[in-house]
């Protein structure tokens, strides 16, 4: 999508008001590193070592639920917020939390299934349960609704945001909770902060938890950084709480550059001593309402089909 520039600095036509994120944003955005729970004594003592580096926030991939005390052991989360990503038990992981802990319960039922053509519990009823369950077991703090709208990244930026709203919709979080979205950035630097801006233009029934994630195929050429960080600036400058950078490869180096650029983008280049640098920008506010548009356009083709949940319960391609 490529809109038309705004002729002689004037909107084509009416602004949509943009929802406003808090006026704590600046202070309180976050440095995501992800770790393999896979072993967990190791996993966390990475996951500190990262936390000492620059890091300000950790995910962890769970395997097994019983394994979030030792993931979580010596991290503050109430300070330091913890992604769970898994097929998570809301008691045991419930159990392996500070009472004050904040992040993100990632059992996305919708994604899952997209993906591995499987529900959780076998059924959508069954994870739909499992959610407010959670949402009755876990920290107030935590949102126990996420949904990963970067799943639909290949299908473009309002893709995001159409999947990103349909799945909110069918999961229905509780009033007041926080909720989770996690969207990729874009090839294109504005669409991308539009994207980051609309999402919050499209959700306010509840505090909006925003992970930014930037992502690429491995690379050993130093060069690409300046492409992810790019990437993440204009994710932060839409809006998003917490920037996912992956790093360029495996190596050490890699993952220390990734926290580094962030560190560099939240703290050392002034761009976030305002609370809404981009607001006023006739280009990026039409953007993001066009995108806003185009993802309620595609939702509500879904709900003449049954919805997002009863599509994919039915094996039905959403993009078909």
């Amino acid at each position: 999508m490529s809109p038309h520039l705004p002729v002689c600095a004037m909107p084509r036509g009416a602004r949509e008001t943009l929802a406003d994120w808090g006026p704590a944003a600046p202070a309180d955005r976050h440095i995501t590193c992800d770790f393999d729970g896979r072993k967990p004594a190791e996993a966390n003592r990475h996951a500190l070592e990262a936390l000492m580096d620059g890091a300000s926030s950790i995910l962890f991939w769970v395997h097994s639920s019983s394994d979030v005390a030792a993931l979580a052991a010596g991290i503050d989360s109430r300070i330091a917020p913890l992604h769970l990503v898994g097929d998570l038990d809301p008691k045991a992981v419930a159990d392996g939390l500070d009472a004050g802990s904040q992040g993100l319960f990632n059992a996305d039922p919708l994604e899952q299934r997209a993906r591995c053509g499987t529900w959780f519990t076998g059924t959508w009823a069954g994870d739909h349960d499992r959610l407010q369950q959670a949402e009755s077991l876990l920290p107030a703090a935590m949102a126990a609704v996420v949904s990963n709208a970067c799943f639909a990244a290949p299908q473009g930026a309002a893709a995001q945001l159409a999947w990103g709203l349909a799945s909110l919709e069918a999961m229905n979080p509780a009033p007041g909770r926080p909720v989770g979205l996690v969207l990729q950035a874009t090839e294109d630097y504005f669409e991308t902060a539009a994207m980051a801006q609309a999402a919050r233009t499209l959700w306010t029934r509840n505090p909006l938890w925003i992970v930014g994630r930037v992502a690429g195929t491995p690379s050993e050429d130093a060069a690409d950084l300046v492409d992810r960080g790019l990437q993440a600036q204009a994710l932060a400058l839409g809006g998003c709480r917490d920037l996912w950078i992956q790093p360029l490869n495996d190596s050490p180096q890699s993952a220390r550059w990734a926290r580094h650029q962030a560190l560099v983008l939240y703290y050392e280049s002034g761009l976030f001593r305002h609370d809404y640098p981009l607001r006023g920008s006739y280009l990026i506010e039409e953007w993001t309402a066009q995108l806003a548009q185009q993802a309620r356009a595609q939702v509500q083709q879904w709900a003449q089909r049954g919805g997002l949940a009863k599509m994919l319960d039915q094996n039905l391609d959403p993009w078909m």
